[in-house]
């Protein structure tokens, strides 16, 4: 008797795994990896200076983009899509002795699981749509700056990307979306509010930072 219920246990608790096995690689799960890197050339501040140098930075004509990571904060001057742009102008400004450098910041890989596996897609569009954004920000600062673009061009292009922002939203119906659509919310209306006014670069160059940064933090929005 003894070794018919040692037999039943062992085929119950095999039965069980195998039961506990099936479920787990049945289930719904999907791996979100957007390989990008972004290169914020920064200055770094403490938490009490923070705002202070922020100020500093935006007035001298940076971007002026608050930004903390891995318990450190710093202001960001502009966000680049190219490492050797960055070096480029951190270069520079060295050799007129401002200290600056170079913080590179990739996205990290999440897992969507249950129904909101089928939603990969998009998210990665969500991503997508959200960077070229900030390319079409970064790209207007820049002919803003070498005067090769016009008030009205550069004013084009920036309501054109709060556009897109709003239209990525209004598509975000599902409860996944709800901490990044607050995060569209802010960058939209920003943009729309410089898009009111006379445009300067930096104004730009703090959307295109925080669209950027937003996009590295994606695992916070949606994991």
């Amino acid at each position: 008797m003894a070794t018919f219920f040692a037999a039943l246990a062992v085929f119950l608790l095999t039965v069980g795994l195998f039961v506990g096995v099936f479920c787990w690689y049945g289930r719904d799960y999907e791996r979100v990896s957007f390989d990008r890197e972004y290169y914020f050339l920064v200055r770094d501040c403490e938490d009490a200076t923070a705002a202070a140098v922020a100020g500093q930075v935006y007035f001298a004509g940076g971007a002026g983009f608050r930004l903390e990571t891995a318990g450190k904060n710093c202001v960001v001057l502009a966000c680049y899509f190219r490492q050797t742009d960055a070096e480029r102008v951190k270069n520079a400004m060295e050799e007129k002795d401002i200290a600056a450098h170079i913080l590179t910041l990739s996205p990290s890989g999440f897992a969507l699981e249950g129904k909101n596996a089928a939603l990969k897609g998009r998210v990665e569009g969500n991503l997508e749509t959200a960077e070229t954004c900030a390319r079409i920000l970064y790209d207007t600062a820049n002919g803003l700056e070498r005067a090769e673009l016009s008030q009205e061009e550069a004013r084009m292009a920036v309501r054109g990307a709060a556009k897109a922002l709003k239209g990525l939203r209004a598509g975000n119906a599902e409860s996944l979306f709800t901490a990044w659509n607050a995060e569209l919310v802010s960058a939209e209306r920003r943009g729309a509010e410089i898009a009111d006014g006379i445009l300067y670069a930096k104004d730009l160059r703090y959307l295109q930072a925080e669209l950027c940064f937003a996009i590295v933090n994606a695992d916070t929005y949606f994991a």
